[in-house]
C-alpha cells in the first residue's frame, strides 16, 4: 500500500491495533449479544450497531488524524465549556444523560483531564529542574480533584481510573518527587478510609435492611458490597461459592473463564452468555477467552500493552513536551481501563463498571476512544521527531520547549509552528 496515497497515514502500527479491535468487537458483540436479543429475536441487530459505530469511529479517527494536533487545544477548550456543566448535570441527575441518546459525561471528563494535563504540564516549567514546575502540579492537582469529586459519587472506579492516569503523567512529566509522594499518601489513605466506610455502610443495610443514618440512598452500599464480596471470597475456591443476586454476574464470569478450557469453545458457541447480563459489556473479555481460549485472552491483551509501548516510542522522538505528555496520557487511559475490565473478568479486581476499550459495546465510549487515536495518529504524523525511520531509546533533550535561549518566549510559543 501506498503510505503517500493511502487516506489512512500516522503510524501504522496504531492503525493495525485499532482496526484489531475494532474486529474484535464486531466478533465478540454479535457472539455475546443473545441476552439482549432473546426476547426481541433481531439477532443482527447488536452486530449491525457496533458495525455502525465502528464505521463512524474510523471516520473520525480518519478526519481527527489529518487536522494538525495543536488544534486538540481548541478541542480542550471546547471541552472545558462542555463537560463541567455535564459533570455537574449528571451529579445530580445519575451518570447517564439522555438527549435522545445516551451520554456518559466522565467520558468526556476523561478526555479533557488529559488534554487540560498535558497543556498544563507542558507550559509551566521549572526552567531550573528541566521537569513540571509547582504550578503546574497545583493547577494538574485542582483539575484532577474537582474532576474525581464530580464522578465519584456515581462512579468510583472511573475517579480512581482519572486519578491514577493523571498521577502517571505528573511521573512522566518529571513533577517533583516529594510532592508526589505526598499526594499518593494522601489519596491512598482517603481510598482506605472511603471503602472501610463503604464496607460498614454495606453492613449495617445488609443487617438492618433500609439505608444507613444521614447518608440515605447512596452508592457506598454498591462499592462496599463489591470489596467484602471479594476479599471474603478470597480464601474459598469460586466453585464453592453460593450464586446469589450480589455476586451473579462475577461468577457467571468465572464459569465463562472455566468453560474454556484452556483453548475455547470457538466463536458463536459460549454458554455463559446466555445468563451473563453484561455479557457484551463488562464481562465480554470473559467471553473471549471462553471463545478463544487464553491465546486469544492473551492476544487482545498484548494488543493494548503495544499500544502503550508504541505511545511511549513515539512520545520519546517528540521534540515537543505537549505531545510527548498528550500521547503518553491518552494510551495509559486506554490501556489502564481495559486492564481493570480484564482483572474484573478473571477475578483480579472487585466488580467495577469499565469496558473494555473499543471492544464492548457502548456508543459514547466507543466514540471517544476513537478521538483518543485520532489524537494520537495526528501526534505521530505531525509531531516534530529526533528519529528517521527507527524508533530510537532518544529522549526528549530536556524538554526542548525550554531549552531555547530565550525559554520564557519558547514556553509561550511552543507548538505555534507548523512543524
Amino acid at each position: 500500500m501506498n503510505k503517500e496515497n493511502s487516506i489512512f497515514k500516522g503510524d501504522r502500527y496504531l492503525w493495525g491495533i485499532y482496526f484489531m479491535l475494532c474486529i474484535i468487537s464486531i466478533i465478540e458483540i454479535y457472539s455475546s449479544s443473545s441476552y439482549l436479543t432473546r426476547y426481541g429475536g433481531n439477532f443482527l441487530r447488536p452486530a449491525m450497531r457496533q458495525i455502525g459505530l465502528v464505521i463512524f469511529g474510523v471516520t473520525l479517527v480518519v478526519c481527527m488524524h489529518n487536522i494538525h494536533y495543536k488544534w486538540s487545544k481548541l478541542l480542550m477548550l471546547l471541552l472545558t465549556l462542555v463537560t463541567p456543566p455535564l459533570l455537574i448535570w449528571a451529579f445530580f441527575l445519575g451518570r447517564w444523560l439522555d438527549f435522545g441518546f445516551s451520554v456518559q459525561p466522565s467520558e468526556l471528563a476523561k478526555l479533557w483531564v488529559i488534554l487540560l494535563l498535558a497543556f498544563i504540564l507542558a507550559k509551566w516549567q521549572d526552567l531550573e529542574r528541566h521537569g513540571a514546575g509547582t504550578k503546574a502540579f497545583k493547577y494538574s492537582l485542582v483539575v484532577t480533584g474537582i474532576t474525581c469529586l464530580f464522578i465519584v459519587k456515581d462512579n468510583l472506579s472511573t475517579a480512581l481510573l482519572v486519578g491514577v492516569v493523571s498521577f502517571c503523567m505528573m511521573i512522566i512529566a518529571k513533577v517533583e518527587g516529594k510532592k508526589l509522594l505526598s499526594l499518593a499518601a494522601v489519596v491512598m489513605a482517603a481510598v482506605v478510609v472511603l471503602l472501610s466506610v463503604s464496607v460498614m455502610v454495606y453492613k449495617y443495610e445488609e443487617a438492618e435492611k433500609k439505608p444507613f443514618p444521614v447518608l440515605g440512598k447512596t452508592r457506598m452500599a454498591t462499592w462496599g458490597g463489591r470489596c467484602a464480596r471479594f476479599f471474603e471470597s478470597n480464601d474459598k475456591k469460586a466453585y464453592e461459592e453460593a450464586i446469589v443476586d450480589d455476586n451473579y454476574q462475577e461468577q457467571h464470569a468465572y464459569m465463562a473463564v472455566a468453560n474454556s478450557k484452556g483453548v475455547g469453545v470457538w466463536p458463536g458457541n459460549s454458554r455463559a452468555r446466555d445468563f451473563l447480563p453484561e455479557a457484551y459489556s463488562d464481562f465480554i473479555y470473559a467471553i473471549i477467552i471462553e471463545e478463544t481460549g487464553i491465546l486469544g485472552g492473551i492476544f487482545v491483551m498484548a494488543l493494548y500493552i503495544s499500544l502503550l509501548l508504541r505511545a511511549g516510542a513515539i512520545a520519546r522522538r517528540c521534540d515537543k513536551a505537549y505531545p510527548a505528555f498528550l500521547i503518553t496520557g491518552l494510551a495509559t487511559m486506554i490501556a489502564f481501563q481495559a486492564l481493570i475490565n480484564m482483572g474484573v473478568s478473571v477475578g483480579l479486581f472487585p466488580v467495577t463498571g469499565q469496558p473494555l476499550p473499543l471492544v464492548s459495546r457502548g456508543g459514547s465510549s466507543f466514540v471517544v476512544i476513537s478521538a483518543y487515536f485520532g489524537i494520537m495518529l495526528s501526534i505521530s504524523r505531525f509531531a516534530k521527531q529526533t528519529g528517521k525511520e527507527e524508533i530510537t531509546d532518544t529522549p526528549m533533550e530536556e524538554y526542548s520547549d525550554i531549552s531555547a535561549p530565550n525559554p520564557v518566549q519558547k514556553i509561550n510559543e511552543y507548538d505555534e509552528s507548523t512543524d
